[in-house]
């Protein structure tokens, strides 16, 4: 024990439940505590410094944010490790960092032992931000490590510390391993998970540089390999009856070849007709135009001279037409006006207008008044008139002449405006309506009546009166006489009006009906005027117009006669018109035939000259005549051409779509055709080469799944040695353990048949595949299907679908027992062994031979009370003999350790607490 290296303490501070926690892991130790009160919480703990790796640990069912904030819920939370190694004692620590951080931890470590005082001053612990700094106070030079720096320095990797410390207590073979390791670690730390699938995984995980580690989809391997086979057997199959359509195919192509050598011979000269042609064309139409230019010419002077005598004759039949008119005109107006008298007509007219217009002022004037406003206004303008009479009759002597007399213009005014207006115009002759019998006893009166009106107001005793609002009576002295006398008449006028708006108020729709008749009447005496004016006009040219129309007549013969002598000579120019017009369409129409059946021309689409083409021996002669006719035929061979290619190409895919495609990678279509005819002249030798594809075929099968049998070969030899390695140790209480690797003896059979018949075939043998009769080709596809069949069913097939294991255990008695699972084994104290073992075999497997036997490694043991003390024994005995240190947990103490650790609570029960004092060392 003195000459092993490894952890030697473990310590918890603010963590898990504990205020402070120190365990030894050095000597076996058995922790005892009731149950749930975290004596897993403490080895569990050991997960965060040495698998590092959270996505390897587990945590008994919880998630990894619960478990960090129950580790490390502040930043004075910490795990330490204390570990003696060959260069010295080191420190490993892994610190909180707080909520703040979301419950991460930081990793860091020191040269030096540990002192769990140094991480405290006075009764409060260091925050991780200041531990640094309080450290180097003390001489440490603590490092902050990342999680993979610290895996490195644990498992001897490269890191850019390793200058400065050495933290190596677990010498891997590779450090590649540190994985698997971390895993089985793991495991051993939760020994009550572990099962055979377990230990099978592992054992692959440990040996798995010595195996290929191939996995195969053997029915993608089979299906690759043999598709090809199979593929040909079809199109053999499909050659065999395609015998009909491939003759077809062959004929087809002969004929295409004959096809080819008589268009490529017809192409070229049909090329240079068309040239010729286009030449002969443009000289005989230039010829044709220059013959039709010249008499179009001579047209074109008789055509002016016709153009000139029909016009002439078309203006002198419309002259004619223009006088032929005009007597129509004259006779009809003579009919209607011979005996009608002009002055008489002018004056009906005249009455018309005035009776229209005296209407259509009354009908005007009328709309819009009502009945009643013209009888007041008939009313008031009659009470006028007999105003202005009166004043017109008494105009010399009135009483307002008299007062005048007496009293100024503008005090009779103010008079006025309380006397009736007509009583001023009363006379005052002898006969007259007012009397003056005293003429001094009136004057005095009139002074007195002026003096009661002043300023527009009358006064009377008791009262006054404002006359403002009164108009004075505007009185006519005899100068005025005229004026009178036009007011008068104006007034009369006035009331003339109104009495007649007021009768045509009284009926308007009559009074409209009568103005319409009167205006149809105004319109047909005016038009009437207009045509006797129009007659008298036309009755001094009528003799003149009478001679016109004579000459008119006489000028018309002469020229029709001028008209026919030139028609006679005009014929002979429309027939060699004619004849160069034909000419000219028909060389256009025969060019436009040879315009179409060029543009039908498909040869530039075909390959006329490469392939096989059959020479064309007979001559090619082209005329002008016949060259459209030889193009459209030649046009149709082309297209006879295409449809060969057409009907090659579909009896080659109908051919195609029965299973032949092997041809149909070839460079061009000829030889794709030429190969497929070639392989239905010589069917037996396609026979031949199917029944070699599948020789070929089975043999790549069976090196593909050879790599799986060779794996499990070397697996069984290293498990031989493997279990050879551990009967050189004591195992616990027992006399041997052995873990047996098991072949799957259906999977296993079926793939060395595969493997065995494939070896004939490389001796020599030969196989039928294409045919069900052979034994031996039964057992391959018997065995094909199988491993079909299992590789479908796993997604493909790796090493351990062709074993199981078996643990094979020897008691101290000598008897022997096999168990396929782990937990069927009989005892606890069996159970716990076997899985101990395993665990302790694959990582000491994984640990290098020079430096295995050096470092001790801690194991953990949980309800170690259902042990018996001598299974207990020898359980410590075996671990420290292969390099680990079992650390139990129970609720009682088991004496069988180096060391009891209790855990006792303190605050009430609100934390836990274990420290070096507490430890009970067993002397036994």
């Amino acid at each position: 024990m003195k000459n092993l290296y490894g952890l030697s303490k473990l310590a918890l501070l603010n963590t898990a439940g504990y205020a402070k926690c120190v365990i030894p892991l050095d000597k076996s130790s058995s922790i005892c505590a009731p149950n749930n009160t975290g004596k897993s919480s403490v080895i569990n703990a050991l997960q965060f410094p040495l698998i590092n790796d959270l996505r390897l640990t587990e945590w008994d069912g919880h998630d990894l944010d619960e478990t960090r904030k129950f580790y490390f819920s502040s930043d004075q939370s910490y795990i330490l490790l204390e570990a003696n190694l060959p260069h010295g004692s080191v420190v490993i620590g892994v610190a909180g960092l707080g909520k703040i951080a979301g419950y991460a931890h930081q990793y860091f470590c020191y040269q030096g032992k540990l002192d769990l005082e140094q991480y405290t001053q006075g009764k409060t612990i260091i925050k991780y931000t200041k531990l640094f700094s309080h450290l180097k106070q003390l001489g440490y030079n603590p490092i902050e490590l990342k999680a993979q720096e610290l895996n490195a320095l644990l498992t001897g990797g490269a890191t850019p510390f390793d200058d400065e410390i050495n933290l190596k207590m677990i010498p891997l073979n590779n450090v590649q391993d540190s994985t698997i390791y971390k895993e089985i670690f793991r495991r051993i730390l939760n020994l009550h998970k572990l099962g055979a699938a377990d230990v099978k995984r592992f054992m692959l995980r440990v040996f798995e540089r010595h195996m290929s580690n191939s996995k195969v989809d053997f029915y993608e391997v089979w299906r690759r390999s043999f598709d090809k086979v199979n593929r040909s057997k079809r199109e053999l199959h499909a050659l065999e009856s395609m015998q009909e359509p491939i003759a077809a195919l062959e004929s087809m192509l002969e004929n295409q070849t004959v096809l080819k050598g008589k268009l490529a011979a017809y192409a070229p000269k049909i090329d240079q007709a068309l040239i010729d042609f286009d030449n002969y064309q443009e000289s005989q139409l230039e010829e044709l135009a220059i013959a039709l230019e010249n008499i179009e010419h001579e047209k074109h002077e008789f055509e002016q001279k016709q153009s000139l005598y029909v016009q002439q004759s078309r203006d002198i039949e419309r002259r004619q037409t223009q006088i032929e008119q005009w007597f129509l005109d004259f006779n009809a107006l003579k009919n209607e006006f011979e005996l009608v008298n002009k002055a008489t007509l002018k004056t009906s007219l005249t009455q018309l207008k005035q009776d229209y217009e005296s209407l259509s002022h009354s009908i005007t004037s009328a709309q819009g008044q009502s009945l009643h406003t013209l009888d007041y206004r008939i009313s008031e303008t009659q009470k006028q008139i007999k105003s202005l009479k009166l004043q017109l009759k008494n105009l010399e002597f009135n009483l307002f002449t008299r007062m005048r007399e007496e009293l100024s213009l503008k005090e009779v005014e103010e008079i006025s405006r309380i006397l009736n207006p007509d009583m001023l115009s009363f006379a005052t002759t002898s006969n007259g309506d007012i009397s003056i019998d005293d003429e001094d006893a009136f004057s005095a009166f009139l002074s007195h009546l002026s003096e009661n009106v002043k300023g527009g107001v009358l006064s009377l005793p008791g009262a006054s009166i404002k006359l403002k609002k009164l108009s004075p009576v505007q009185m006519q002295s005899g100068e005025n006489k005229e004026q009178l006398t036009a007011q008068l008449s104006a007034l009369e006028h006035a009331l003339k009006e109104f009495k007649q708006q007021r009768d045509v108020a009284a009926n308007v729709a009559d009074k409209q009906k009568e103005k319409d008749t009167l205006y149809d009447e105004l319109m047909s005496a005016e038009a009437a005027l207009k045509r006797l004016e129009q007659f008298d006009t036309m009755l001094q040219s009528a003799e003149a117009q009478t001679m016109l129309k004579e000459q008119l007549l006489a000028e018309r013969d002469q020229v029709d006669d001028y008209l026919q002598d030139i028609q006679k000579n005009s014929g002979s120019i429309s027939d060699r018109r004619s004849i160069i017009k034909s000419k000219q369409a028909q060389i256009n129409r025969q060019s436009d035939r040879l315009r179409q059946v060029k543009s039908e021309r498909i040869d530039h689409t075909l390959d006329l000259y490469s392939g096989k083409v059959t020479p064309y021996m007979i001559e090619v002669t082209i005329d002008f005549d016949n060259l459209s006719d030889l193009v459209h035929h030649f046009n149709k061979d082309c297209q006879e051409l295409r449809n060969f290619e057409i009907n090659v190409r579909n009896t080659y895919l109908h051919i195609y779509n029965a299973g032949i495609t092997k041809f149909d990678n070839e460079n061009d279509e000829f030889s794709k055709y030429q190969k497929l005819i070639s392989a239905f002249h010589n069917i037996d030798n396609e026979r031949d080469a199917v029944e070699r594809q599948g020789r070929v075929a089975l043999t790549e099968v069976a090196a593909t799944i050879k790599g799986l049998r060779e794996d499990l070969d070397r697996l069984r030899r290293e498990m031989n040695s493997f279990n050879k390695g551990i009967s050189q140790h004591r195992i616990s209480n027992l006399q041997a353990f052995k873990i047996n690797v098991i072949p799957r003896k259906m999977l296993v059979d079926s793939i060395d048949t595969i493997i065995s018949t494939s070896h004939q075939f490389e001796q020599g043998d030969t196989l039928d595949l294409l045919s069900q009769e052979p034994y031996s080709e039964s057992a391959v596809n018997e065995a094909k299907d199988h491993l079909i069949k299992l590789a479908s069913d796993k997604a493909g097939l790796t090493l351990t679908d062709l074993f199981d294991i078996r643990f094979e255990v020897v008691n101290r008695a000598g008897d022997t027992e096999h168990f396929d699972k782990i937990d069927s084994a009989g005892s606890n104290g069996t159970r716990i062994t076997i899985k101990l073992l395993c665990g302790m075999l694959f990582i000491r497997y994984l640990l290098s031979s020079q430096e295995q036997n050096l470092y001790r490694i801690p194991i953990y043991i949980d309800e170690a009370a259902d042990i018996d003390p001598q299974n207990q024994k020898a359980i410590i005995e075996t671990a420290l003999s292969f390099g680990f240190v079992p650390i139990f947990a129970s609720v009682k103490p088991q004496t069988s350790c180096d060391y009891i650790v209790p855990i006792r609570s303190v605050k009430d029960g609100a934390q836990n607490w274990v420290d070096e004092k507490d430890w009970i060392e067993v002397e036994h």
